[in-house]
């Protein structure tokens, strides 16, 4: 294992197979698909990505362009309503509807509340479905967030990443600490079920005691949830650009956010995900309640992103059905980006799907282990032996390595990573990833990339 004093960390597993992975697809049309998503027993969750933002963040490689006019905007959520409207999806059930980007409080608020009758015109979403939706301090007005609030949102997330100015510069973000407090007290006022904090550990000049004082400042606000991310320097992001580095010292740092947390009454349900606690709950109340298969709809999505059947709205979100996951090719560049949005606006056909991955079984039973281990209570070794008719332990043994370096053990019925196992998810998660995956996402960088364009021809 990597010496914990130096960077420990790979990459965020947050959906298998990663973006860069997926190619060209040819003669896949949603058509034959949708039937899937109407099975007894099927969670699907809705997805619309509104890739506008005010500024790119630093370390941001995500699909997302800043600077963006109101006609832009308006042209997008016309594409994003034939999108919707060609998929034809009323007859389907959603238990969850997710919002994210970019900032979709960039929106104004009369794009906000087109998004949300989109949602319910074109979608079965369900009467008590959960919500969620991501923000940025100097997007989140009173406005827009009674907004949210009249269209039922259950979970709102705000990037918040620290508590210092000097920090938020280094990191390229373009709100100051006096507005992300002005931001959090108008949530609160608000009043939300589940309001979730972002924080960022790792950042160059970040010392022991100013990411101290940050969870200090957000324990201050009693979020629900805390999100805390390693820093990562990608390729094409401004950090990149600027030849910064994360910090050796970031497991510590995690290490200080965690023992924090859980001494502030945060339950750790994966590496990243904090979940406070209610007052006077029992300890076998509280594992009871760590385990995802009694948690909220939206709860449940937003960890495990990308598990159950998902379909996206916009361009730069994933869908998912069963084994076949399509989206819009990958970009970080801005050039690449404003292209790719262009085509996306201009497309005749949205149901023909041009760009993805269809997984074997083998990438299946590998998206099932990545997107169970990561996160708590584990993988339940009897589903898995229902689902493909072997045992976890035959199939993966790097996972009885673990076990043996004391990274991960099998415990009432799940098999999980220990504390430590949880802390390394970053490095032990990629170690999943299969030698073909593999070579795909190397191929990516090969040809172009770096400046965000997997292939040039898609020009």
């Amino acid at each position: 294992m990597n010496n914990p004093n130096k960077y420990p960390y790979i990459q965020y597993m947050y959906s298998y197979p990663h973006k860069t992975a997926y190619g060209p697809l040819e003669d896949i049309w949603l058509d034959d698909y949708i039937h899937i998503l109407k099975e007894p027993g099927r969670a699907n969750s809705l997805y619309f990505h509104i890739p506008f933002c005010q500024t790119k963040c630093g370390y941001c490689n995500l699909f997302s362009l800043p600077g963006q006019s109101q006609e832009w905007m308006e042209a997008y959520l016309d594409a994003m309503e034939e999108q919707a409207i060609q998929y034809g999806m009323e007859d389907v059930s959603f238990e969850d509807f997710i919002i994210g980007g970019g900032t979709p409080l960039i929106l104004p608020e009369s794009s906000l509340h087109r998004i949300f009758q989109m949602s319910r015109k074109y979608f079965g979403l369900k009467e008590k479905a959960g919500i969620v939706i991501e923000t940025s301090p100097n997007q989140t007005t009173k406005e827009k967030l009674n907004i949210l609030k009249q269209n039922r949102v259950t979970r709102i997330s705000i990037g918040v990443q620290s508590f210092h100015d000097e920090e938020l510069e280094t990191l390229n973000r373009k709100h100051s600490v006096r507005q992300v407090r002005k931001a959090l007290e108008s949530i609160r006022l608000v009043s939300f079920p589940c309001m979730n904090l972002d924080l960022i550990y790792g950042v160059p000049g970040q010392t022991p005691v100013s990411l101290e004082y940050s969870v200090c400042q957000a324990l201050e606000y009693e979020p629900d949830e805390i999100f805390a991310y390693p820093l990562y320097v990608k390729r094409g992001t401004y950090l990149s650009k600027t030849k910064q580095q994360a910090l050796d010292n970031t497991y510590e740092m995690y290490e200080l956010v965690r023992d924090m947390l859980i001494s502030n009454g945060y339950r750790q349900d994966s590496m990243r995900r904090f979940v406070k606690v209610p007052a006077g709950l029992s300890a076998k109340e509280n594992h009871r309640a760590g385990n995802k298969t009694e948690k909220n709809h939206y709860e449940r999505s937003y960890e495990s992103c990308g598990f159950q059947n998902t379909i996206s709205i916009g361009c730069g979100g994933r869908s998912y059905i069963d084994k076949l996951h399509f989206c819009t090719p990958y970009g970080v560049e801005y050039s690449y980006c404003k292209k790719l949005l262009e085509q996306y606006i201009h497309t005749e056909n949205y149901r023909k799907i041009t760009h993805g991955y269809i997984l074997n079984e083998e990438e299946q039973k590998r998206r099932y282990v990545i997107k169970h281990i990561l996160v708590r209570p584990g993988i339940e070794l009897k589903e898995y032996e229902n689902l493909y008719g072997r045992k976890l332990l035959e199939d993966f043994s790097q996972l009885v390595q673990w076990e043996e370096q004391g990274l991960a053990l099998e415990r009432g019925g799940y098999f999980s990573l220990t504390e430590q196992g949880l802390g390394m998810s970053d490095y032990l998660g990629p170690m999943l990833i299969s030698q073909e995956i593999k070579e795909k996402m190397h191929r990516f960088y090969e040809i172009g990339g770096e400046n965000g364009c997997q292939n040039k021809a898609l020009l």
